[in-house]
């Protein structure tokens, strides 16, 4: 069961000058069953926002996990729809996306199987606030935390066991989670946790407790 860290977080926002832009990509999509839970991003007890359905993504655009929950404008021949980044596929050809069945629908017609399209990185435009959880085993002796929910893509997740003097960087891994690059921990029972995104704002979230399995639902998005 997902535990809930004790409420009274502070969290900031702190806004610089947007730099986010990327390139609409020219590629294809053919696409798969609806279920975005088992992918490699491990989104697990995670539900897509409304509207907005998955996609895996070939290794030319994987970017180790990188761009796991980015959304992406896809369109296709008979329309556009968004769509999540929610597992890699390895198999596919260069900017090859493997969409979800309800999402290939919207943009061409499912007896057309693979269809030329243009996708590029857009905002997921979520009112709601990004969530951070810790991994199962997650203490003071090893990190491991995921960024859900965030409105661009996550470039860092930082570290404070100092109260906010210091940041470690830490290392996405391909399953979608960051953690130390010795797999070690903070040794700290609660550590300041930072947060960067895309479009160059992070999200600052104090106390963050460092038991397993612990969900927070930030006050704010990025």
């Amino acid at each position: 069961m997902t535990k809930l860290s004790p409420l009274g977080l502070v969290s900031a926002l702190l806004a610089f000058s947007p730099s986010f832009a990327l390139a609409q990509i020219r590629g294809s999509a053919t696409f798969t069953g609806n279920d975005h839970t088992g992918g490699t991003c491990s989104l697990f007890n995670y539900t897509l926002p409304a509207g907005i359905s998955g996609t895996g993504i070939g290794p030319s655009n994987w970017a180790t996990g990188g761009k796991c929950g980015s959304c992406l404008q896809v369109r296709g021949p008979n329309g556009s729809t968004k769509v999540m980044v929610v597992d890699s596929c390895p198999s596919c050809l260069e900017n090859r996306l493997n969409l979800s069945e309800d999402a290939f629908v919207k943009i061409a017609d499912k007896a057309d199987g693979i269809v030329d399209v243009e996708f590029d990185v857009v905002s997921c435009g979520l009112n709601s606030p990004l969530i951070i959880r810790n991994k199962i085993g997650t203490s003071r002796w090893f990190f491991s935390m995921q960024v859900l929910n965030a409105n661009y893509p996550v470039t860092d997740l930082e570290v404070s066991a100092d109260d906010n003097r210091t940041w470690e960087s830490t290392v996405r891994q391909d399953y979608n989670f960051f953690e130390k690059e010795d797999k070690s921990g903070f040794g700290k029972d609660r550590v300041s946790v930072r947060v960067s995104c895309s479009n160059g704002n992070q999200v600052i979230i104090p106390n963050v407790s460092m038991e397993s399995e612990v969900q927070i639902v930030a006050p704010v998005n990025c």
